[in-house]
């Protein structure tokens, strides 16, 4: 229990989705107590759980050091989930490197394991599910491959399967079989037979929020075949990235640019001031729209819409009406930055509330005052979306589109507030945010973390034009952390982290280019020109950068200059719209070492968890090191959706916290030299703002249009 903090660190509240059953076993599955069954964890969902006993083996320090297994475990896509299991035993801070009576047995482990539940129901709703248990780490002392099958018989789940165990230590090898039984919605009853061991025990379960369960059991050992633990705890934390399921109640929309309308404005000048101008109304005027307003009123709505759209926190707001007396918008989210269609959803219900009848518009987004998402809609078919339709006069309630700038409307435009609109892009905005780094399960010892926090800046210095950097401090350190220790040159330092003018330019169809100069990476200086890439519904996209910088020797051995160039090509596939994404990228990383890297991203509302493996190594030797490491990382918003206005300036939490976990794979020596497939760290980039975190293809927007609804909802009852 004396590290059960250490094992939060990941947790956010996220909603609970579905029943929680779903306690994670020592070795790496969802099961009974030592055994798996064939469920596994819904997609979206995840388990933490700390169990105080390896079942594979004795403890051979008793009553030195610690004893136990965590586990981490994601329900990644229907029917799969993946588990990382940290199993350790003895003296947890020894480094195990140096002759050491204190490590004497000492154990940190870290592997990976999965299931995968097949789409198929038999008789007494009886599942399938086939799966491994230490695939991967340094060292793989636990291996099993497996299956089984579960079935239901009111409250009671039987559960029966075979295993093959590879070593030793293998938990599960032979016959296997458990009894659940559900006694109340909180506790059950359970029985099973690890093909080792016969366990009887108890679990309770119980919802702590709307977002987050409890679960805690007990189990106790009736035979004596093997030296695993007479009695066996365990707790876990089960919890939801998906308040919502983006899969249901939402159906694909065809995506199309035909139902736009035949605008297609030219992009207006970043520099003009332009102002609300009352000018005679066209000839060629709809009867219906002439007899509805003057013209005079229609520049007042104008007004009063963008004064609206300023107060919500959107810069950069220009309003007007084309020659079809249909509304023109084109704003910029300024505190709307974690989610783009948030910002589309805020900015149709603040324009429904200024329509009239069956109005419509055409709406759009910018980033640095370049068109990123537009949108067009009508007053009513809006209306008929919120209220949960997703078609309207037979074709898409809303129609989506790239973005293109809007032309100046027949009208002029309206801009608020006309008097400070030179100095928009000059407001500073300002991120906070946590900073961790850490190493786990490995020689010099089983956790160890540097802690600080992290101060991001951004100023809008024209269009296209940014200003970025941060500045660090530290917190606090573990001992492996300190100066002259084996993590000392990783350590959060104080001071400015980087600091990097960067241009940005939409240079074809969907296709864009960032060019940025300065300090990256603490010390090193230099520059790289990205590029990207994305298909007419965005479910590939292609981007490549190409860079260059140096520094000093970061080791501290030397003050020799250490130079950094790369060149990097990459695909990334959407196999599932706003869902599953694939990507590969191979060629030169940041440290000089050149390979390829593969990610699997799944995207759960605003968190990401990005399964990754990376085959890199170094040049220039004779005999380069070639290191292959695997691992996940947790992408998630921090704080409101929408930043705090101060003053003139804008702050926020950190639009997306990394948090991840690797390990080298497939070499039984575990060094401590992690900086293998590096990508210089640039905040505010292509596709983090640009293309909003690699989110901005239209068939995924499409897929995720319930943000933009619950917007609705949320807004329209405000006065």
């Amino acid at each position: 229990m004396r590290y059960l903090p250490l094992k939060l660190l990941c947790l956010c509240p996220l909603a609970l989705a579905g029943s929680v059953q779903a306690q994670l076993g020592p070795a790496g599955f969802t099961g009974s107590i030592n055994s798996p069954t064939a469920d596994v964890l819904d997609p979206g969902m995840a388990s933490l759980s700390w169990t105080n006993s390896n079942p594979e083996k004795k403890r051979s320090n008793a009553g030195e050091g610690a004893f136990g297994s965590v586990n981490l475990g994601f329900g990644v896509l229907p029917g799969l989930e993946v588990v990382g299991r940290l199993a350790y035993e003895g003296d947890l801070h020894c480094n195990a490197f140096l002759a050491s009576p204190t490590c004497s047995g000492a154990m940190r482990d870290l592997s990976a394991s999965g299931k995968y539940q097949l789409p198929l129901r038999f008789g007494w709703d009886t599942r399938l599910a086939f799966g491994a248990v230490d695939v991967g780490g340094a060292a793989t002392n636990f291996r099993s491959y497996y299956g089984v099958a579960t079935s239901s018989f009111g409250s009671v789940d039987v559960s029966l399967g075979y295993a093959k165990g590879n070593h030793a230590y293998s938990s599960l090898d032979g016959l296997f079989g458990s009894t659940q039984v559900f006694l109340t919605d909180n506790w059950r009853a359970l029985a099973e037979f690890d093909s080792h061991d016969l366990r009887v025990g108890v679990r309770y379960a119980r919802p702590l929020t709307e977002q987050l369960a409890l679960e805690v059991g007990i189990s106790r050992k009736l035979s004596d075949r093997t030296d695993q633990q007479a009695w066996q705890a365990g707790i876990a934390l089960t919890l939801s990235f998906d308040k919502r399921n983006l899969n249901r109640g939402t159906r694909r929309l065809p995506v199309t640019t035909s139902t736009l309308g035949s605008a297609q404005p030219a992009a207006a000048s970043a520099n003009a001031m332009p102002v609300a101008v009352a000018v005679a109304a066209p000839a060629a005027v709809p009867a219906a729209a002439a007899e509805a307003e003057s013209v005079a009123t229609q520049a007042r709505r104008a007004d009063e819409l963008a004064s609206r759209l300023s107060k919500a926190g959107f810069s950069s707001v220009w309003v007007g009406f084309d020659e079809a007396r249909h509304w023109v918008v084109q704003t910029e989210p300024l505190v709307w930055r974690k989610n783009r269609l948030d910002a589309l959803g805020m900015a149709l219900a603040l324009w429904q509330k200024s329509a009239r009848g069956d109005e419509q518009v055409r709406l759009t987004l910018t980033y640095l005052q370049d068109p990123v998402l537009s949108v067009a809609a009508s007053s009513a078919c809006l209306s008929r979306f919120t209220e949960g339709n997703w078609w309207c006069d037979g074709r898409a309630a809303l129609a989506l589109d790239n973005g293109q700038s809007a032309r100046a409307p027949a009208l002029g435009w309206a801009v608020a507030p006309a008097q400070t609109q030179r100095w928009e892009a000059l407001r500073p905005q300002f991120e906070l945010g946590p900073v961790l780094r850490q190493h786990l399960g490995n020689e010099v010892g089983l956790y160890d973390l540097s802690v600080g926090l992290d101060l991001a800046w951004e100023v809008a210095l024209g269009r296209g034009l940014l200003w970025q950097g941060r500045v660090t401090a530290p917190v606090m350190n573990t001992e492996n952390f300190g100066s002259d220790k084996a993590y000392g040159r990783e350590r959060v330092r104080g001071g400015v982290e980087s600091t990097v003018l960067s241009y940005q330019q939409q240079i074809g169809p969907r296709m864009w280019a960032q060019g940025s100069v300065g300090y990256v990476q603490h010390n090193d200086y230099g520059g790289q020109l990205d590029v990207a890439w994305l298909s007419p519904e965005g479910s590939v996209r292609l981007s490549a950068l190409a860079g260059y910088y140096a520094g000093k020797d970061t080791t501290g051995l030397s003050n020799d200059t250490v130079t950094h160039p790369l060149g990097l090509a990459a695909a990334r596939w959407s196999l599932v719209d706003g869902r599953w994404m694939l990507e590969a990228q191979a060629g030169q990383f940041y440290n000089q070492d050149h390979g390829v890297r593969f990610a699997s991203h799944h995207w759960f509302g605003d968190n990401r968890l990005t399964l990754y493996y990376r085959d890199t190594r170094y040049s220039g030797s004779i005999n380069p090191d070639r290191v292959k490491y695997a691992g996940f990382e947790i992408s998630m918003p921090i704080g409101e959706r929408a930043a705090t206005m101060v003053g003139p300036a804008t702050v926020r939490g950190s639009d997306q916290w990394v948090y991840g976990i690797g390990s080298r794979v497939g070499n039984s020596i575990n060094s401590l030299n992690a900086g293998y497939g590096v990508v210089p760290e640039i905040r505010h980039n292509l596709l983090s703002d640009t293309l909003d975190y690699d989110r901005a293809g239209l068939a995924d927007m499409t897929a995720n249009l319930y943000r933009v609804r619950a917007m609705l909802r949320e807004v329209g009852g405000r006065p």
